[in-house]
């Protein structure tokens, strides 16, 4: 929830300096039509915070509470339905760690919780 408010809250700042940024595309460029001006500013806003969007969903810097799974299967005990990921991984993680933590039914993720000593 914490990635979601912070992804929210960069859309919402950065919408008085997108439009401006928009008017300026349309000057430079000398752009009439709306459409084509609005496609060429997003993407060079999109290119510049891209980066930004990197930092807030995979750097790790901010702990994933619990990524969930709607359907799967538990790695401890193959039981099928809703799974979590254990605490604090990464969420939306690529690049060379190819390493996935498992996803696990919510009686083997709290049992786990509790032998690593993170459950509150």
């Amino acid at each position: 929830m914490i990635k979601y408010a912070l992804y929210v809250l960069r859309w919402t700042v950065l919408a008085i300096p997108g439009a401006l940024f928009f008017n300026k595309v349309r000057e430079l460029l000398d752009i009439d039509n709306v459409y084509v001006a609005m496609v060429i500013s997003q993407a060079m806003m999109g290119a510049m915070v891209y980066f930004l969007d990197r930092l807030i969903f995979t750097s790790g810097a901010l702990p994933v509470p619990w990524e969930i799974k709607p359907t799967g299967t538990c790695a401890e005990c193959g039981r099928v339905g809703k799974c979590y990921r254990m605490p604090g991984e990464r969420c939306c993680q690529s690049g060379d760690d190819t390493r996935e933590k498992p996803f696990m039914c919510e009686k083997c993720a709290l049992r786990k919780l509790k032998e690593t000593g993170q459950h509150h």
